[in-house]
């Protein structure tokens, strides 16, 4: 069982679960998906942090409430109900992972083997944490059969917090990608793609409109693009006078921002907090440009190259980034062909996903049968 939110709700955990039940291991291991997901917030761009909760209003928050106590009472009986093996728990960041710990703790009494998948800022959640909290986190994380981490950085950040158990890295993947894609053709007017969404802020929104303020005021011929757009903030755009230069729109489905990702040239993603960022690793499967902030996992996705970073919240150093990406198509297409090598060499299903089937056989067969489990 996969217990996190699912569609229509939107962003990389859902994404995760999605290409999980779509992945070879379904040939392996069924996968029954259990949805937490609650009411969406409107016309929010800081959907991040304990103060998140009471951001869309009264009425939602009571809404929420009942609907995480619903899942919450559901939950065991469809463990049962559903035969269950193996429960794996998508985790993230403040009351996220709290509630992610009922779950785990639930799958425990009913003695089912415990996978802890944790995303999003842990780090930055941990480092904002009181002694206590600290105490309570540590508690939680030894409590699961497996934690997963997606990638070193927060493996061995996981350890340091207080994981004494097995921790196994889980990077976010995409299926096979053509390494030998020929290079984009020259854009006579390259165009930044930014997915707002409900955490623009800590996505980096104000860094990209700095940037884009500062390169209308210069005579860089770029434009942006923006997505999952709130319309409060389009408002605003239209209000800062740089409108002509960006394109909006609200939320999209997943399909469509992966056509934007083949016809964008560059890839924003300024952000002040990740995990292991997906939308990351799908511009640089479709051979963008990426511009990003050293944050969570984004060091080591660039570490062979491919990506420019920037450092959190310095909007010269964004614009200074775009501007010389605008000026270069030969940089552009170098970057592209760096960022779509990484992605074939160890963000693909099929360099992924055998330790996490192994993992999976590991808890679900006998310790006399693991070695003939399938691989």
């Amino acid at each position: 069982m996969l217990v996190g939110p699912m569609p229509p709700t939107k962003g990389g955990v859902t994404t995760f679960m999605i290409n999980l039940m779509a992945s070879p291991l379904n040939v392996e291991f069924e996968f029954v998906p259990f949805d937490t997901s609650r009411p969406p917030k409107k016309n929010v761009t800081e959907n991040w942090g304990y103060r998140a909760v009471l951001r869309g209003g009264v009425g939602r928050i009571l809404r929420g409430a009942l609907v995480t106590i619903w899942h919450l009472l559901k939950f065991p009986f469809a463990v049962i109900a559903g035969r269950v093996d193996l429960v794996q728990v998508q985790a993230s960041d403040y009351q996220v992972f709290w509630e992610a710990a009922l779950y785990a703790g639930m799958a425990r009494i009913l003695r089912r083997p415990v996978l802890f998948r944790i995303g999003g800022a842990f780090d930055i959640f941990h480092g904002e944490a009181s002694t206590i909290e600290r105490r309570l986190i540590a508690a939680v994380i030894r409590r699961p059969d497996v934690v997963i981490a997606q990638s070193r950085f927060a493996s061995d950040y996981i350890r340091s917090a207080g994981r004494t158990g097995e921790i196994v890295l889980l990077p976010n993947w995409m299926h096979e990608v053509d390494s030998a894609s020929p290079p984009r053709p020259p854009a006579a007017r390259p165009t930044c793609l930014f997915i707002a969404g409900q955490e623009a802020r800590r996505k980096g929104i104000e860094e990209v409109l700095g940037a884009a303020e500062q390169l209308k005021a210069c005579g860089c011929d770029v434009e942006f693009q923006m997505v999952a757009v709130p319309p409060f903030l389009k408002k605003r755009i239209d209000d800062l006078g740089i409108a002509g230069a960006i394109r909006m729109e609200g939320p999209v489905e997943h399909h469509h921002l992966l056509t934007l990702m083949q016809r964008c040239e560059i890839f924003l993603l300024p952000s002040h907090g990740e995990g292991f960022p997906n939308s990351l690793v799908e511009a640089m499967a479709a051979g963008m440009a990426c511009v990003a902030t050293p944050v969570g996992a984004v060091p080591e996705m660039g570490a062979e190259g491919g990506l420019l970073i920037v450092p959190v919240g310095n909007v010269s150093a964004l614009a200074d980034a775009i501007s010389q990406l605008v000026a270069s198509a030969e940089l552009r297409n170098r970057l592209g062909v760096q960022a779509r090598q990484t992605v074939c060499a160890h963000y693909v299903a099929s360099v992924a996903l055998p330790k996490l089937a192994q993992t999976y056989w590991k808890l679900l067969l006998p310790a006399d049968q693991t070695s003939v489990a399938p691989h």
